[in-house]
């Protein structure tokens, strides 16, 4: 059950970070960047909620604000990589 759940997060990390690298209409060079930064994102984001201790799981005081807090930054970070593939796959004015 884990490795499924370690799958789809992937998926949700991967699939839009290949649609940005393989989009037309901008240069190559600007479409790997983008699809580095749709895809670091998400780890930076999971980095960040790891190195509080607090978001780790080690709140001494209130552990279920701090819990809940951890669920929705996780979820917020998985939803990260759709924003920004919506953001910089937009035309250009």
């Amino acid at each position: 059950m884990r490795i499924l759940l370690v799958l789809i997060a992937f998926c949700m990390i991967a699939v839009p970070a290949l649609l940005a690298l393989a989009g037309a209409g901008q240069p190559r060079g600007r479409r790997i960047a983008n699809a580095l930064v749709i895809f670091l994102a998400p780890a930076f984001a999971l980095g960040l909620i790891h190195g509080v201790p607090e978001l780790d799981g080690r709140a001494l005081q209130y552990p279920v604000a701090w819990t809940l807090l951890r669920l929705v930054l996780t979820a917020a970070a998985l939803i990260l990589p759709w924003c920004l593939y919506v953001w910089l796959a937009r035309p250009r004015r």
